[in-house]
């Protein structure tokens, strides 16, 4: 019994050695296999004209012609170091009608199952039919042939394979649309009326068609500041034209090019499912911004009075201006559309009136405008620089008229034109003269003789007189006069008051003026100056004007101080000589009676 056991247990070792002997042999042998690559696209319809991507999968599902290992099967059915290109052109013999615009695209291990997506960019061409194309996919990979392990080590026959796989696309002909026709103006600075005419250019119909225009340059926008418009335009048949209008606006400092703008047309096609047609682009370019150049011809301002300044503008285009002001603004609230960045401010120039209507200005027309305007009195006079501008309509719409019934079954006519936007210019510099300030009076002393008494000596009290003469353009009253004298002169009586002075009016104003005694005897300065009302009823102070006073000694003060003098005092003698003469007369005959009386 036992030695039955034994030989069984021998067996059964022996049976177990060849068993592991066989599969040894076998996982040593050779493997031998190739990658079995088949290309497909998730998505597949492509309109004439419309850049896409293509995605392209690949779903490689092995050949294995010799079993071994696994990894050795992994390695023999899978495409290394995988390439791809669609081929175009006359490498597909011109049967694909592609504008491709990727270029080879590296893939890399392509094993069992699905490797992707690979894009490619792809333009079907414009005049492409409808209808569906097998578009070939060039790959090229390193190709293990056959693989096997010796001693430890594994062999592998392999090579570079190059294979094109197909995909099937479809080029539709669903709608398409194209500008055909853009008008209207926009003017840089201003807004503007632009209408675009698109045309369906396919063979079918769009339903339930909505077209979104949006402005990609942001030099022009809608004057809504939408950033996109949507309108909606139902069925859309194939080669008709639909127009849009749209109010854009211009950037003032915008240049004269043309700026994009693309329209997005969304439908449901014949099947009633959403469709999207391309991206559809034209341009707008806009006008040059409206130019003017001023200068100023006329002057009268003068510092301390209202006076008046005219400007000359001129229109440097690019078009004709309608209902154009010019507008001027300093120191009063500017008047509407001229902001404070466009118009400066000059403290010292007071604007008396704002605008002026020059009317319609041809390009190249020139025009001018008045305005009055007062200089304070602490202006400095010369070359002012004062800012004006244009205030004008900005591009209106095409006039038109549409019949309207009214309710009691008549017919009206409405206008469907509109005037265009107020607009108004950067502000233009203007350099006016402002004159020095006149003088309002002139104060001189009194001729002949400017004291009463005509002598002022130390220790005297006279009356000044002062010739007073209006030599300003207008009226003055209220007149305030007021004298100023010092040590050692003084005036218990300094003021004087004149009702009223029209221009070039002149009267007498009089002042008492006290002399120290011990004042020594030259010239000294009196002031005098003016407070008054001028002809806007505005008070008003002078300048201060100066009067000469001498003082003079005692003894220059008697008879002998003047030929006069002398003149008078001789006859003063002269009739003292006389009357002494007539009295010895006299007295001798009065003394001859007295003789003849006492002989008696």
């Amino acid at each position: 019994m036992s030695r039955i056991r034994t030989v069984v247990v021998l067996l059964l070792v022996v049976s177990l050695v060849a068993t592991g002997a066989v599969v040894a042999q076998e996982a040593n042998d050779t493997v031998r296999g190739d990658p079995d690559i088949e290309a497909f696209a998730p998505e597949t319809a492509f309109v004439p004209g419309e850049e896409s991507t293509l995605q392209v999968n690949l779903n490689n599902r092995g050949d294995i012609d010799e079993q071994g290992a696994d990894d050795l099967e992994s390695e023999v059915v899978t495409a290394h170091e995988t390439t791809a290109r669609i081929l175009a052109g006359d490498e597909a013999n011109r049967e694909v009608p592609f504008d491709v615009r990727t270029g080879e695209q590296t893939v890399g291990d392509v094993a069992r199952g699905v490797t992707g997506p690979i894009e490619f960019t792809v333009v079907p061409n414009e005049d492409a039919e409808p209808g569906v194309y097998r578009v070939p996919i060039r790959l090229e990979y390193r190709n293990v042939e056959s693989a096997e392990v010796d001693d430890g080590s594994t062999v592998r026959d392999e090579e570079i394979t190059s294979e094109t796989v197909y995909v099937s696309v479809e080029i539709t002909d669903r709608a398409q649309f194209a500008v055909v026709d853009v008008d209207g103006v926009v003017q840089a600075g201003d807004n503007g009326i632009v209408e675009v005419t698109m045309r369906n250019v396919r063979n079918e119909t769009a339903h339930e068609a909505s077209v979104a225009a949006n402005p990609i340059d942001p030099d022009l926008t809608f004057a809504t500041d939408a950033g996109t418009t949507e309108t909606y335009v139902g069925a859309w048949a194939p080669g008709e034209n639909r127009t849009f209008a749209y109010r854009f606006a211009s950037a003032g400092e915008a240049t004269a090019r043309s700026s994009t703008v693309e329209f997005e047309v969304d439908y449901r096609d014949a099947e009633r499912a959403d469709a999207a047609a391309r991206t559809v682009r034209t341009g707008v370019t806009p006008l040059p911004p409206q130019s003017f150049v001023a200068e100023a011809v006329n002057s009268t301002l003068r510092v301390g009075e209202d006076g008046s300044f005219t400007v000359e503008v001129r229109n440097r285009g690019p078009r004709e201006i309608e209902n154009a002001v010019v507008v001027f603004s300093n120191q009063a609230p500017a008047p509407e559309g001229v902001g404070q960045d466009t118009v400066q401010t000059d403290q010292n120039i007071v604007p008396r009136s704002t605008r002026d209507t020059v009317g319609d200005l041809a390009v190249g027309e020139t025009a001018t405008a008045t305005f009055d305007a007062g200089l304070r009195t602490d202006a400095n006079p010369g070359p002012r620089t004062v800012n004006v501008a244009v205030r004008y309509r900005g591009i209106g719409t095409d006039e038109g008229v549409s019949a309207r019934r009214t309710d009691d079954g008549g017919i009206s006519l409405v206008s469907t034109g509109s005037a265009g936007d107020v607009v108004t210019s950067d502000a233009l510099d203007a350099v006016v003269d402002v004159a020095p300030e006149a003088d309002v009076f002139a104060v001189s002393p009194a001729e002949p003789n400017a004291t009463d008494p005509s002598a002022v000596t130390p220790g005297s009290t006279v009356q000044y007189h002062a010739v007073v003469r209006n030599t300003g353009p207008e009226p003055i009253s209220n007149v305030q006069a007021k004298l100023f004298v010092d040590s050692p002169l003084s005036s218990s009586d300094d003021e004087a008051f004149v009702t009223s002075l029209d221009p070039g009016e002149a009267t007498t104003v009089t002042f008492e003026v006290e002399v120290d005694g011990g004042a020594t005897p030259k010239t000294y300065a009196a002031a005098v100056d003016f407070r008054y009302d001028d002809a806007d009823g505005d008070e008003q102070l002078s300048d201060t004007y100066r009067l000469p006073v001498e003082v003079v000694t005692a003894d220059d003060s008697g008879a002998l101080s003047s030929p006069l003098g002398i003149v008078a005092l001789l006859g003063v003698l002269a009739v003292g000589g006389v009357v002494v003469w007539q009295r010895g007369r006299v007295s001798g005959a009065i003394s001859r009676l007295r003789g003849r009386l006492r002989s008696r």
